[in-house]
């Protein structure tokens, strides 16, 4: 199953210079809960953000570079090829904002957390079209020492 994993504010934004513009604990702890044991696809600029492939999981990176190398991930030039073989339950489109735009048509589900505020960033999630997708659950939660700001955890299926 192809599902997307993304976190983003109320105007969808992904991102500022490659980083998260806020801290939410709980929504890292959900990606860890989520993806562990699971394949994760991302785009070089996420994968290089990170700085190291996330532990327990398979790492695959979807780059343009035919010449890029990283250790401990699997490398890819095409998106189709990144998707064959999955040996996992699920694989997760992981981001960033061009890999979510060119293939949110091909998810399945997804996990989003909806982070109550707006910042200035420069990456954006593309709109979602909610005729094609059914609300799983949504679920509400306040700011507290650990999280920055109020967010949602909302799952979505594709009809």
């Amino acid at each position: 199953m192809i599902s997307l994993i993304v976190a983003y504010d109320k105007n969808r934004c992904i991102g500022k210079k490659n980083t998260i513009p806020w801290k939410i604990k709980a929504d890292m702890l959900r990606v860890k809960e989520l993806t562990t044991n699971q394949t994760i696809l991302m785009g070089r600029k996420t994968y290089e953000s990170i700085g190291k492939p996330l532990p327990n999981r398979i790492n695959r990176v979807l780059t343009r570079s035919l010449n890029y190398t990283a250790n401990g991930i699997e490398i890819y030039h095409d998106f189709d090829m990144a998707i064959k073989n999955i040996q996992t339950e699920k694989l997760f489109i992981f981001g960033g904002s061009q890999i979510y735009e060119q293939y949110i048509d091909k998810v399945e589900e997804m996990y989003i957390s909806e982070i109550q505020t707006c910042v200035v960033g420069d990456s954006f999630f593309p709109k979602i079209d909610m005729e094609k997708w059914i609300v799983v659950s949504c679920e509400e939660y306040d700011s507290d020492e650990d999280n920055e700001y109020n967010y949602k955890f909302i799952h979505l299926k594709r009809k």
